[in-house]
């Protein structure tokens, strides 16, 4: 079922060589991809180990960080979706 939810999402920057723990039970690891494996994976038949909601937070990365950029079709509805709504 799709719901509507308000999501926060926060950049960090990790020292090199950093790796992450998974100890809250609702990740079962972490990985590193270069820019292009994380645009790779936006290919439907792209196999890959994400939930489909985790795709709302690479998506927004790719918006704010230019990567995706207003020229891509669909850009302008993609942005609203992701920033329409309130946090009520």
């Amino acid at each position: 079922a799709l719901t509507r939810a308000v999501m926060f999402n926060f950049d960090i920057t990790l020292p090199s060589g950093y790796e992450p723990t998974p100890v809250d039970g609702e990740v079962d690891e972490f990985f590193t991809w270069t820019m292009e494996e994380v645009l790779e994976s936006l290919a439907e038949d792209y196999d890959d180990p994400l939930k489909p909601n985790c795709y709302l937070v690479v998506v927004d990365f790719l918006l704010r960080r230019g990567w995706l950029s207003p020229e891509v079709d669909g850009y302008l509805d993609v942005l609203k979706e992701l920033r329409g709504g309130t946090c009520a």
